[in-house]
């Protein structure tokens, strides 16, 4: 459940006179400085932690307790940075994804640089769809189901996280004078297959099963890419 904004507004009035009353004790600047860096530094082993949570526990059993208990802080210090489970969750979900698309920007280079193939990338994103980061979605999107606010969250980075994708994607069809809205559906039938594997893998535990499928739908890519 969110804090209230009166809740939000406390705890930023004690953050700012607790702050003042340091800066003028110490001259300003580098303890604020320091302030900030702890800040900072809280914040980013909680959202760790979420993420820990949600991939080892699942969304209903990642209680702010066992967060704020793995993370070294308080139930105090964890309210003083998010408003709550849904805040938290949404926060660290988005940084994932941000952190997953700066890691597609990277591949793009390799790309560019003819360093990474066609079949390489297929095998990076069944790398993230049967690891960590797909197993935290399945936890986010099924609570997004009946939570709208997370749900409103959640949208703008992961259609960032798609249009990385999709830039990748289309610089290999591209180059092969694929039309770009066939390519598009070439990664979106790629998408399906990987999150209908990733979902099948929580139940199946069968790497050459995987590798099989994988390795049939490379073929059918290059067809589209190769032509007639």
């Amino acid at each position: 459940m969110q804090s209230s904004p009166d809740t939000a507004m406390r705890h930023s009035t004690i953050e700012a006179s607790d702050e003042q009353d340091a800066s003028r004790a110490t001259g300003g600047a580098p303890l604020r400085r320091s302030q900030d860096m702890r800040s900072s530094e809280t914040r980013a082993r909680l959202m760790q932690a979420t993420l820990d949570m949600l991939n080892s526990h699942g969304y209903a059993r990642a209680s702010l307790a066992d967060i704020a208990r793995s993370a070294g802080v308080t139930r105090g210090a964890l309210h003083h940075h998010f408003a709550g489970k849904d805040d938290l969750v949404a926060q660290s979900v988005g940084l994932m994804l941000e952190q997953a698309t700066a890691e597609i920007e990277l591949l793009a280079l390799d790309v560019s640089r003819g360093r990474l193939t066609l079949d390489g990338f297929v095998d990076r994103l069944w790398q993230m769809f049967s690891g960590a980061l797909f197993m935290i979605t399945l936890e986010h999107v099924t609570e997004a189901r009946h939570n709208t606010w997370l749900k409103a969250q959640l949208i703008e980075p992961v259609r960032q996280f798609h249009a990385s994708l999709n830039g990748i994607w289309q610089r290999f069809f591209r180059a092969r004078g694929v039309d770009a809205a066939i390519a598009s559906d070439a990664l979106n039938a790629t998408l399906c297959l990987m999150r209908g594997m990733g979902v099948q893998s929580v139940l199946r535990d069968d790497p050459r099963y995987y590798a099989s499928l994988i390795a049939h739908w490379k073929q059918q890519l290059h067809a589209l890419l190769d032509g007639p």
